[in-house]
């Protein structure tokens, strides 16, 4: 069903990959743009240093706005440009969602440990 929610799986695997500080600060400086991102429900960003990849797992409230968002200048010129390469992604459907905490502010985002 076109509605029903779906998963983006990103990866990007530019030629130099910064530190994880360094991608920690361009994550925050897209926090804003995330939380206005209605369609977004969950959003969680993640760097493989090792490998020299980073990449981000998404959750869209429904397929077509999804489908939108792939097609949006901001995904096929914006992000591109800005991270330097152009991301390998898969489109996936979505099981159960469990949370431990809300996350509200870009700030508090950061787990470790």
């Amino acid at each position: 069903m076109a509605t029903e929610k779906r998963a983006l799986w990103v990866e990007f695997a530019p030629d130099t990959l910064p530190s994880t500080d360094q991608m920690r600060a361009l994550f925050l400086g897209s926090y804003p743009v995330f939380r206005d991102m209605d369609p977004v429900e969950y959003k969680c960003w993640w760097v493989e240093q090792e490998a020299g990849r980073w990449g981000a797992l998404y959750v869209f409230r429904s397929a077509g706005e999804l489908d939108q968002y792939l097609s949006s200048e901001r995904w096929t010129k914006v992000i591109p440009e800005k991270y330097g390469c152009v991301p390998t992604w898969r489109v996936m459907e979505v099981g159960a969602i469990v949370s431990k905490a809300m996350i509200s502010r870009g700030e508090e985002s950061w787990l470790s440990g």
